[in-house]
C-alpha cells in the first residue's frame, strides 16, 4: 500500500523513479488514472509524489489465537497455521504436507492488522 494525495492505493511495481497506483474507484479517472478491464485504474507517478509506502499484513485472533488469513468467502474467513497443536485443537484440516486450514464465520474473529514500512 501508499500514500498519494492523502489517499491509499495499492501498487504493482516500482521501477527506476516511478511507482504503479492501483485502485478499483472510476472517479480516479479525473486524476489521471488509466481504466483497464475489470473496474480496475492504474497510473505510474514519480516516487518522489508518494507520501509513504508500507506493507498490510491481515491476522484474525481466533480463540485467543493469532492466524494468518488466507482468503475470506461471504462471511467466512480461511485461517491456515502449520502448528499441529494449534490445528488439532481448534479442528483444522490438514490441506498440505506442513499446513492446516479452516473456515470459520466472520463474526467468529477479530481482524487485526500490522502495518510496517515497504522496504525496497
Amino acid at each position: 500500500m501508499l500514500s498519494y494525495k492523502n489517499c491509499e492505493y495499492r501498487f504493482t511495481k516500482i521501477e527506476g523513479d516511478y511507482v504503479e497506483l492501483v485502485s478499483n474507484n472510476p472517479t480516479d479517472k479525473r486524476i489521471g488514472f488509466k481504466e483497464y478491464p475489470e473496474n480496475v485504474f492504474i497510473k505510474s507517478v514519480l516516487l518522489d509524489e508518494i507520501d509513504k509506502l508500507f506493507n498490510i499484513y491481515s491476522y484474525a485472533i481466533y480463540n485467543g489465537e493469532k492466524f494468518p488469513i488466507s482468503q475470506g468467502k461471504n462471511d467466512k474467513i480461511l485461517l491456515d497455521t502449520s502448528n499441529t497443536e494449534l490445528a488439532v485443537r481448534f479442528g483444522f484440516k490438514r490441506t498440505d504436507k506442513y499446513l492446516y486450514s479452516k473456515y470459520v464465520l466472520m463474526d467468529e474473529v477479530e481482524i487485526i492488522e500490522d502495518i510496517e514500512p515497504y522496504i525496497r
